[in-house]
This record gives C-alpha cells, sequence and structure tokens, in this order.
C-alpha cells in the first residue's frame, strides 16, 4: 500500500500567498490596508520566508533573500536614515561571519588511504 507523504511547506506557502493575495486584492479594491504589507519587500521577504521553511532553515541563500526583504522593508519604513547601505554592509559582513565560522569549526573526515595499502601488501 502506497504511503502519501504531503509536503507542509506547500501548506505553509499556500496559505501565505494566499493571505497576501487577498490583502493585494482588497487593496486593489480601494479599501484601506497598510501599503507595506503589500509592497515589493514584502514580497521578496515572503519568497524568503518560503524557503527556508522548505528546507528547515539551513538554506544560507533563503537567509540572503530573506535578509534583503528585510533591509529594502527597513529601507521603506525609514526612508531617510541610510539603511540600505548599513543594511546591505551587515548582511555582507553577518554572511561573512557565518561562513568563516563553518569553516573553522566545521572538520571533515578524511579517508586514511595508506593503512588499506599496507593491509594489501601483508
Amino acid at each position: 500500500m502506497k504511503q502519501h507523504v504531503r509536503n507542509k511547506a506547500y501548506l505553509a506557502g499556500g496559505i501565505i500567498l494566499s493571505i497576501l493575495g487577498i490583502l493585494w486584492l482588497i487593496h486593489a479594491l480601494g479599501i484601506d490596508v497598510p501599503e507595506i504589507i503589500v509592497s515589493f519587500p514584502s514580497l521578496i521577504m515572503l519568497i524568503g520566508l518560503i524557503t527556508l521553511i522548505q528546507t528547515k532553515f539551513k538554506s544560507e541563500v533563503a537567509w540572503v533573500i530573506f535578509g534583503f526583504g528585510v533591509v529594502l522593508m527597513l529601507n521603506k519604513l525609514f526612508p531617510n536614515q541610510n539603511i540600505w547601505q548599513i543594511g546591505l554592509a551587515g548582511l555582507l559582513l553577518i554572511l561573512g561571519l557565518y561562513y568563516l565560522f563553518k569553516y573553522f569549526t566545521e572538520t571533515k573526515e578524511v579517508p586514511d588511504f595508506s593503512t588499506e595499502k599496507e593491509n594489501k601488501k601483508i
């Protein structure tokens, strides 16, 4: 008997996109909805969030997309505060530190072929 498995990321993505679509439709009909909710930065954040959920928050690219959306959103909320440059510099700094931390803490076991050669000689 086949077992059907449902991907929870599709559920989360479908719910989030449906809610965003409803809000955008309400806004397009002239009903007052905060513009920040139905803006390009919120869409970028949403794409990053859906990707993060799909990868169980382990994808560096999804974190960069989500962080880029956050920087865009902050720039839109505080337009004259130079957040664009500060946010992107901070995002690059965090990503660089993450890779350095990963480099210095992650070790991989390399197979030792010298013992196999010695065992074959015996």
